[in-house]
């Protein structure tokens, strides 16, 4: 109960009688009253307490709805709302009058709290439910509403409370409002939420006003986005939901719904942008709030070049980087494309911590697109290279190792030492570059203590064969079921780390609130993939390694990797394998 109190969003408002009406329905909702739990089909993810006080949530929500909406519950023609808000309770008059006003006076912003509170972030994640802070949305909508024309329908994709949805609905009161989400408590909590000020309709009714349905997004564009009258507006935050936490049965729709523009590790938010996108009529358009990873990574190398080659649409991103969403770490790009228009368009690049500087703007799209689009962000540096070369073309650059299980794989020595595994059966591990010399040697790692120094698990099926020690090892990982895992999975033999192990030449850290940690491994360990390894290419003599070695650690070589970076909530700088990749090196450092 403490962490429900204390955990959760921040409210628009900061008024003292707000605080206390959430926490008075905080309250009343994770006390047991006795009420069966929400079906865990509805909100995956979540624990069965979380279930249970989502279904407190919902007797508490249909006691309000019986004095606010007409026809109570009723109004909601969604079976699975109904269902969620047919558990009835004694609910206090004081927190009906509490939820009333959270109703009323703190909007999406104090629905978002609640829900927070009661589903933690990490239980979020499966549905990718992450609440959009309300001047990003207001920014948003006003935006596309500044620049191109009112839409006669908009889709809030990946609704949730209903930011979007309510933010639409009152710019555009002449359009059809679409909420479409899959989870029926955001649901309703949105509906109950519209009802108040706005017009529910049913899917089949033109009119304006909105309509609350339930559905997988990607499942609903083939049935009925067709059928809408144009223009049509795709608008929201997309689920972020990253694919290990997709069902496997599901991947191969998503991934033939977006048309071939996103590679296998696509996360769902990058599939829903490719599977929008392709959808557009000429008239259409979309604004999405995107993780901002598809501007660098590989897996969504076709759908920039999608967009690059959208010459009679103009194509907008602007960066937010500073910790947008309290409780997922990650930055966000809000990607709008335009309708079609009879002249060439531009590609925009903005950043939202600059509100005065103007956007870089590209007018010219012949051609290749660049490799990646978080360049088009580029901050301004103090040290530039003017005639460089890019770091790939003397460095191999990958992440380490994803075994998919590390507190099976990952061990400390003396723990191996306890299951008896001999030497040959595992390879020196560095975890985290911090606190590991410049220089990585077999001296110093002679020096870790066993309970500090970390050693990967790295066999074959002929070495646990051999040992019985490994056999055992091995056969507590099937205990534990690691061998179902999905990693574990997908490999010949689900132990076997041999083919994808890295022990580089270099090893960097990712994230920095500073400066980059650069280690020469001659101590031959190696690293996991929150670590970066790089291996030299052939012919890259010693006095160019150590020259690059040196300028990397320097002023100017930090500033570059930090301004080759991107700023990952709280203030901490973290690089992508693609801009380490094509940072530009002083071509004055190469021998000869």
């Amino acid at each position: 109960m403490e962490r429900a109190l204390k955990e959760g969003f921040a409210l628009s408002s900061d008024s003292d009688k707000s605080q206390r009406s959430l926490s008075a329905v905080t309250q009343w909702v994770v006390t047991d009253h006795r009420i069966s739990p929400v079906a865990a089909e509805w909100v995956p993810g979540a624990t069965r307490t979380e279930l249970r006080h989502l279904a407190n949530l919902g007797a508490l929500l249909a006691t309000v709805l019986r004095g606010v909406v007409d026809g109570g519950t009723e109004a909601f023609s969604d079976e699975t709302i109904q269902s969620w808000l047919s558990a009835s309770a004694n609910v206090p008059d004081d927190v009906v009058s509490a939820a009333r006003r959270v109703l009323e006076e703190s909007g999406e912003d104090g629905l978002a709290a609640l829900y927070a509170r009661l589903v933690s972030s990490k239980s979020r994640r499966t549905l990718g439910t992450f609440f959009t802070p309300r001047p990003e949305v207001d920014w948003m909508v006003q935006e596309w509403d500044r620049v191109h024309h009112a839409p006669a329908a908009v889709i809030d994709v990946g609704a949730g409370v209903g930011a979007f949805t309510t933010a639409a609905a009152a710019t555009w009161p002449d359009a059809a409002i679409w909420a479409i989400d899959i989870n029926p408590v955001t649901l309703g909590l949105l509906a109950a939420r519209v009802a108040r000020e706005f017009a529910i309709k049913t899917s089949d009714d033109p009119s304006p006003g909105v309509r609350v349905v339930r559905d997988d997004f990607t499942l609903w564009m083939s049935s009925i986005w067709p059928k809408l009258r144009g223009p049509r507006l795709i608008l929201g935050n997309p689920p972020y939901t990253r694919l290990q936490l997709l069902p496997e049965s599901e991947r191969e729709r998503l991934n033939a719904a977006g048309g071939g523009l996103c590679g296998r590790r696509a996360s769902l938010s990058t599939l829903i942008a490719a599977q929008s996108l392709l959808s557009l009529g000429p008239r259409d358009g979309l604004s999405l709030l995107l993780p901002a990873q598809w501007l660098e990574a590989e897996y969504a190398a076709e759908l920039r070049a999608k967009l690059w080659s959208l010459n009679d649409r103009k194509v907008t991103m602007r960066l937010f980087e500073d910790g947008l969403f309290d409780d997922a770490t990650v930055d966000a790009v809000a990607l709008t494309v335009g309708p079609e228009q009879q002249e060439p368009q531009s590609i925009e690049f903005s950043i939202s911590t600059r509100p005065t500087a103007p956007a870089v703007s590209i007018t010219d799209r012949r051609g290749n697109p660049p490799p990646e689009f978080r360049s088009g962000f580029a901050r301004r540096t103090k040290y530039a290279v003017a005639a460089g070369v890019e770091l790939r073309e003397l460095l191999d650059v990958r992440r380490g190792t994803a075994t998919g299980a590390n507190r099976y794989f990952a061990l400390t020595a003396d723990v191996a030492a306890q299951h008896g595994l001999p030497t040959d059966a595992t390879i020196p591990l560095i975890r985290r570059v911090l606190g590991v010399p410049d220089e990585a040697t077999t001296r110093w790692l002679r020096s870790v203590p066993p309970e500090d120094k970390h050693v990967l698990f790295h066999v074959d099926n002929a070495k646990a064969i051999q040992s019985e020690a490994v056999t055992a090892y091995v056969k507590s990982g099937v205990d534990q079921q690691i061998n179902e895992r999905y990693l574990c999975r997908v490999r010949r033999t689900w132990f076997d780390l041999r083919s994808e192990t890295l022990i580089p030449d270099l090893i960097i850290g990712q994230s920095t609130r500073h400066a980059f940690r650069l280690v020469t491994n001659t101590a031959g360990v190696t690293i996991l993939n929150n670590l970066y390894g790089m291996t030299w290419r052939p012919g890259v003599d010693d006095d160019t390694r150590g020259r690059l070695v040196a300028w990397l650690r320097s002023d100017n070589g930090q500033d570059a990797l930090r301004s080759a970076s991107r700023v990952h909530g709280s203030k901490l700088l973290k690089i992508e394998p693609g801009a380490l990749k094509q940072l530009q090196v002083p071509r004055g450092l190469l021998s000869g």
